[in-house]
């Protein structure tokens, strides 16, 4: 059984848009719609998650699978403020 090389990094990449547009757009209604404001260490994970489903989404219109190399060092930094607020507390965060 043979596969395709570019249909495993296309489905990766895919997921991965797909997941950052579903935060992107879930924070989005949770601030708007629902009305709850973010708090100070939430609005810097949102500052990397944002760009983060558009550069993806160009990725996967161009199928540019090199995109890890602009799209990990927001993860990361993203995934460092989560962990903060986890870390602190996450009540203590959102109640200020």
């Amino acid at each position: 059984m043979t596969t395709n090389n570019r249909v495993i990094p296309w489905g990766l990449l895919l997921s991965a848009w797909l997941l950052a547009a579903g935060s992107s757009l879930s924070a989005i209604y949770i601030g708007e719609v629902l009305g709850q404001a973010p708090c100070v260490l939430c609005w810097f994970q949102r500052a990397f998650m944002f760009p983060l489903a558009v550069i993806l989404a160009v990725a996967c219109y161009y199928s540019d699978f090199n995109v890890w190399r602009y799209a990990m060092p927001l993860s990361v930094i993203g995934s460092l403020f989560a962990l903060g607020v986890c870390a602190a507390g996450a009540t203590f965060w959102h109640n200020t």
